[in-house]
């Protein structure tokens, strides 16, 4: 079963592939708790100066170059002149704050990792360090939302995809200021349960452990901001008929000019959305394991529409 998830995953990013960046991206090794760490770096000639930041971190049994393809980050950074990271993990599974994962077991210090590529990068271009920001899918987008309980001063944004915040972190989630906050989240995920629970084991390499429920997570954010406790709600337009709808759920009223929002996807998987494979057996695979990848909204561009309109004060 493992080697069957692992080479669906693998024909998915290859079929899912978007347009590819205009230009190269670089793999960089630095050293961080006596170990050779890496990620890669896609950084636009044409930038603004200094640049915004998204850290881009990878699902559970991905890569950064996996990362990359599936986002569409470069592509899109190309088009907007911002500067993309995509971290690689240990083993290929974040210290997400579940104590499920093997990094977690011998005490990888990956939110100190995070700060280590934004230092690295910064001697290398010129960072708006008011404008970085972090998301991911699945376990990168767990571990996301643990950036932001413990690294609010390095962040101005966080933006977990098909991800909550896990059990174990929640009632120690203490951010230092407060910080922005947007999801992308799935009614019907077969492997990160909307109302919470056990992570599901498809995935070997980040499986088990416990998140919140979307709406607790939801509603954790909200209270951490200081934002109104009703949401205003809006439905957005069906783009494609092929079960899925989207709502927003915005949070408003919240301190220090941070906003909080979500998307749930009803009748949407554990995929990034919106690609579908253009191979239709792969596409049954991915579906009948993992769900149906909505084509109702676009999570790359849905990030970068709220991760520009924030920065720290």
């Amino acid at each position: 079963m493992l080697k069957s998830i692992i080479a669906l995953e693998v024909l998915l990013i290859a079929a899912d592939a978007p347009v590819p960046a205009d230009s190269a991206s670089e793999s960089v090794k630095i050293a961080h708790q006596g170990r050779e760490r890496r990620y890669l770096l896609h950084a636009p000639p044409s930038r603004s100066r200094p640049a915004p930041l998204v850290l881009v971190f990878h699902g559970g049994s991905e890569t950064p170059e996996h990362m990359e393809e599936i986002s569409g980050f470069s592509a899109l950074a190309d088009r907007r002149g911002f500067v993309v990271a995509y971290p690689e993990a240990v083993e290929r599974a974040w210290a997400d704050g579940r104590n499920s994962t093997h990094a977690e077991q011998i005490g990888v210090d990956d939110v100190g990792f995070a700060r280590a590529i934004v230092a690295d990068i910064s001697r290398r271009i010129d960072v708006d360090r008011t404008r970085v920001y972090a998301t991911g899918p699945s376990n990168g987008g767990i571990f996301s939302v643990r950036v932001g309980c413990e690294a609010a001063d390095l962040v101005a944004a966080i933006g977990p995809v098909i991800g909550a915040i896990a059990a174990p972190l929640a009632p120690r989630c203490h951010p230092s200021e407060p910080i922005a906050v947007v999801g992308i989240q799935s009614v019907a995920d077969p492997m990160v349960p909307f109302t919470g629970g056990e992570v599901g084991e498809h995935n070997h390499f980040a499986r088990g452990g416990r998140v919140e429920s979307s709406r607790a997570t939801q509603e954790l954010w909200r209270t951490l901001d200081g934002c109104r406790p009703d949401p205003a709600l809006t439905d957005l337009a069906i783009r494609a008929s092929d079960g899925t709808s989207v709502t927003r759920r915005r949070y408003s009223g919240c301190r220090a000019g941070v906003d909080v929002e979500w998307y749930e996807i009803a009748g949407g998987g554990h995929r990034w959305p919106p690609h579908v494979a253009r191979q239709a057996l792969v596409e049954r695979l991915a579906r009948r394991q993992l769900g149906v990848s909505s084509q109702n909204i676009d999570a790359t561009e849905t990030l970068w529409a709220f991760f520009s309109a924030h920065a720290k004060r």
